[in-house]
């Protein structure tokens, strides 16, 4: 190998250079001209599913206005304080994050994480911001199989607007069967104990990122280890919440 040779750049490299210097762009959902500010066209973007009613703990999409918590929160006290989750699990955006975590196409985490930043700014207008980010970690495994951990993508991206530190690297995840398809109480069961702590985090209120929740038994079990730890206050920053009784 040449001394002066460069590494070389991988395609999603190239591509997102000369994505981010042009004056326009073609939406990867309907092909039609967009800007490479939000990715996707005005039309894509006003047909995402935003959350509508729902529960106001862990925010599991309700069938009736009539109630304000679903089920599992009615039951038992969960160990996070809030959520914050402005998409519900819906094509297109169930289909931009099956493509974005199995398919590597990263760039549709630009639009999903702008529309999360927009609702953390709304939701604490009024309350106090988190003092850290954790991502939930990935298993290194699976870390060095997919390349990437997108809830570390989407931690670091919202650090930028916020200037809240991330703290990636204070807790580790063993590894276990995938959380895919598997109901409430096999999740429970798979996640029990997953976490150790590595260092501890050294702040009372921390915001808990992920991709999508489903039944909440990852952020839950990660939340029950930082608590050992001294943090007092937990909320879960998401960019999808799937309905009642669906597993992805």
């Amino acid at each position: 190998m040449r001394q002066d040779s460069q590494p070389t750049k991988t395609p999603a490299v190239y591509f997102r250079v000369f994505f981010d210097q042009t004056d326009f762009a073609i939406c990867p959902l309907c092909k039609d001209k967009s800007s490479p500010t939000t990715v996707l066209c005005n039309k894509c973007l006003i047909s995402l599913p935003v959350l509508g009613w729902c529960c106001e703990k862990c925010r599991e999409p309700l069938p009736e206005a009539n109630s304000l918590f679903c089920r599992q929160c009615q039951k038992y006290e969960r160990p996070f304080n809030d959520c914050i989750i402005p998409f519900t699990y819906e094509p297109p955006v169930s289909n931009m994050l099956k493509q974005l975590k199995y398919g590597g196409r990263l760039i549709y985490l630009r639009p999903l994480v702008s529309r999360l930043a927009d609702s953390l700014e709304n939701h604490y207008q009024d309350k106090e911001w988190p003092q850290a980010i954790i991502p939930v970690p990935l298993h290194w495994w699976r870390l060095r199989k997919r390349g990437f951990n997108q809830s570390n993508l989407i931690a670091r991206s919202i650090s930028k607007t916020t200037g809240i530190p991330v703290l990636s690297n204070c807790i580790k995840k063993r590894r276990a069967t995938p959380q895919r398809g598997l109901a409430l109480s096999e999740r429970k069961r798979n996640t029990k104990n997953i976490f150790s702590l590595k260092r501890a985090p050294g702040v009372k209120h921390v915001a808990i990122v992920d991709d999508v929740m489903t039944t909440g038994s990852t952020v839950e079990e990660l939340c029950r280890t930082l608590k050992k730890t001294g943090v007092q206050t937990l909320d879960i920053w998401c960019l999808v919440r799937t309905p009642a009784h669906y597993t992805v």
